[in-house]
This record gives structure tokens, sequence and C-alpha cells, in this order.
């Protein structure tokens, strides 16, 4: 069986093929939740949940990888795929609870099943009390709430599904957000969620496309604690606006925000406003080499940058600078820029610059980058790029997150 689950086509796992039979409507989430109305006890489900924390029999899922429940998607990949996931490959806040309500999700995505009507308060309030590890045990009133990740990528909730989280109070409880994909969403809904989320983290926005700024002033007006904001594909925000908002978010660090039609002079604003460790703006023709140069100098902490076909400023001559310039980037996104036909030149720029190896993540997809050129220059590199890895195809879903456990 090893043998055969390291073929192309992996044999799922008995967990993995019960949870994508739970599609049907006879599967209702707040039957299996409902405490029994005469005794007002919790149902079998529900203890059976509070029995996998501090279980050392049940281990965590996986996000990606072998064992996760949703079928890996080239579409999904970019250097923060799975939104949720840290390097170890497990949602950044969780135990194997919550785990398990989040691949049940994932399942009903997969169907294409996970609609508006499906989950109601009885599935909210079960996720919020397995965020907490120990629910025998009041909080008090001075003690920051426990956190839990949730992922609804491309579901189609809306209104209803929305309506009962707010109901239920789980929104004090969630630490990181993905709503990306969500086509059904709109500003109000977003502002509706996120009033109750005091506490989030990270939030990904990326390809809703019925948003517009109305919901980055959400963002900017209840998320004081925001860190990491995705809002790439997004195109009914604009740049002027996210520039606007940035003040009023500064705790902020990372930005994707590809697609929103990014400038020199509005990324040279966005880049000068702070140092970040993560920025993306790709799919901007509208972007120069010597604007990239102007705007990136000073970004000496960046540690991930995204610029995907930017077919008119990434060449392996800027690539070389970037490479001197950026001593921190571990993860990098260079897909489509198809003037790129080697790695060379950014190690030289790191020689160059007397820098020391360190891990680098790379996606190149439809960059004229090929195996002979990778093999070329870990030759020329054998000391800087040891810790090369660089995804030539649709593989690599998330290879290019750094974070770790919290």
């Amino acid at each position: 069986i090893s043998t055969l689950t390291m073929s192309h086509r992996e044999i799922p796992s008995l967990r993995v093929l019960c949870l994508r039979s739970v599609g049907s409507r006879g599967c209702s989430a707040e039957k299996t939740f409902q405490s029994k109305k005469k005794t007002n006890k919790e149902s079998s489900a529900s203890r059976l949940l509070r029995s996998f924390h501090n279980n050392g029999e049940v281990g965590r899922s996986t996000c990606f990888g072998q064992g996760c429940t949703r079928r890996a998607n080239a579409n999904d990949l970019d250097i923060n795929h799975p939104f949720i996931a840290t390097r170890d490959r497990f949602p950044e806040y969780g135990n194997p609870a919550l785990d398990c309500l989040q691949s049940y999700l994932d399942s009903l995505v997969e169907l294409g099943r996970l609609d508006d009507s499906r989950l109601g308060v009885n599935f909210w309030k079960e996720w919020k009390r397995n965020v907490v590890s120990d629910s025998s045990r009041k909080r008090k009133r001075s003690e920051a709430p426990q956190l839990g990740s949730l992922s609804l990528h491309n579901s189609l909730i809306s209104v209803d599904t929305v309506e009962t989280m707010v109901k239920s109070g789980m929104g004090e409880n969630v630490g990181v957000l993905d709503l990306t994909g969500v086509q059904t969403i709109t500003d109000d809904v977003v502002s509706d969620l996120l009033t109750t989320m005091p506490n989030l983290q990270r939030l990904s926005l990326k390809n809703c496309r019925r948003l517009t700024g109305k919901s980055l002033q959400s963002v900017a007006t209840n998320l004081q604690s925001i860190k990491c904001l995705d809002i790439g594909g997004t195109y009914n925000i604009t740049t002027a606006e996210v520039l606007e908002l940035l003040p009023s978010m500064p705790n902020l660090d990372e930005i994707y925000a590809g697609g929103l039609g990014w400038t020199d002079l509005s990324f040279e604003q966005l880049t000068s406003d702070r140092f970040w460790k993560g920025i993306g703006v790709g799919f901007s023709d509208r972007l120069t080499a010597s604007g990239l140069r102007e705007a990136l100098t000073s970004q000496t902490d960046l540690e991930r940058l995204s610029i995907p076909f930017c077919e008119q400023a990434l060449d392996t001559s800027l690539l070389g600078f970037l490479g001197r310039s950026l001593p921190k980037v571990s993860a990098l996104d260079i897909r489509g820029n198809n003037a790129v036909n080697s790695l060379t030149s950014w190690f030289d720029g790191r020689v160059s610059a007397g820098a020391e190896a360190v891990e680098l993540f790379v996606l190149a997809r439809y960059s004229n980058i090929t195996k002979a050129s990778l093999e070329e220059t870990k030759r020329i590199h054998p000391i800087q790029a040891t810790e090369l890895t660089c995804v030539l195809d649709g593989s690599g879903v998330g290879g290019g997150i750094q974070r770790g456990s919290a």
C-alpha cells in the first residue's frame, strides 16, 4: 500500500473517504450537534469531539499534502495557500477536534455542497466549544480568548450562514479566516461578520469578486489586530483605497493585493508606508523594472514577495538586483514572467552582497526557467542554492508557507 500511495494517484485514507461521504442532505450538522431536548445533554458527536482534546491517540489533520481531505488544485497555487496552514501542514490555531470540523467543511466544499443553508447555529456553537482546550475552566475577563483557524475557501455561504455565525458568538474566537473565492458574499455580509471578530489576525478575501472598498473599510474599522490581509483579485477595490486605509491598520505587516492595477507611483507609496514582511502586487502590467527597484530597495526585512505576471518589469537583471537587496526573502512567486529564464542572477546578487545562504522557495510556472537552468544555477552556486526549491508545474501547494505553529 505504501508503494501505491506514492504513485501519481494517491489512495485516500478511510477518514478522507468517510468525510467525502457526508454531503447528502440527510446528513445534517444541526441535528448531529443538537443537544437532547429533555435532558439538555450534549449530543454523542459533541462528546466524541470533546474527547479528542489532550488525547495523544488522536492526531492532527493536515491542510495539504498526503492525507488532506481536499484535493490539490493548481488554481489555488500561491505562496499563501492554504491560508490557514503552517509549514508543518496543520491549521495555525487548532487541535484534533477543530481539525475534524475543518475537514468536514473541506469535504462539503470538495463536493460542491457547502451552500448558504448548510450550517446553522449548532455547528458554529460546536466549533466555538472546541476552540477551548479546557471547557471546564471559566475564562477570566482580563484573559485573552483562545483562537481557532477557519477556512470557508470556495464555499457558497452568504447572509444565512453569517447570521448563524454571529448568533453563535463564535466570532471572538476566530484568529485566522479564509474566505478565498467566496463569490456569494457582499460588503454588508463581510461587515456583519467582521464586527464580531475583534481578535482576527489574518484574513483572506482573495478573489471575492463582489466586494468593494466598503469591505476594506470594515477591515480597517473592526480589526485592530490584523497582521496579514490578502485581497488579491478583488478587483473592485482600488489601490487608492488600500493606501488611504493603511494608517488605520498599524499592525499590518503582510499585504497581498495582486490584480488591483498597481503603478510605479502607487507601489512606491505602499512600500514607503512601512517595512513589510510580505508583499504581493502581481498581475500588474503598469509596473516597470525601475519602479520595482525604487520601491523595494528599502524593504530589507521582506520575507515573502509575490510578483507573478509582471512581464513588463521582471527580467534576470532585476532578479539579480532583488537577490542583492532582499536578504531575508524565503518565498518568491515569479510565475508568468517569461523574460526570466534562470535564477542564477538572484544568487549572483546574494553573493555580491555577502548574504548568508537561506532557504528559498520559488514558484516559477509559466516563466522560462527550466530544469536544466536550475541544475546550472546549483552548479554555479552550490552553497547559496543548497536550500533552493523551485516549482515549474502546477504542484507545490503549501510549499511557500513559512509560518510556524501558533
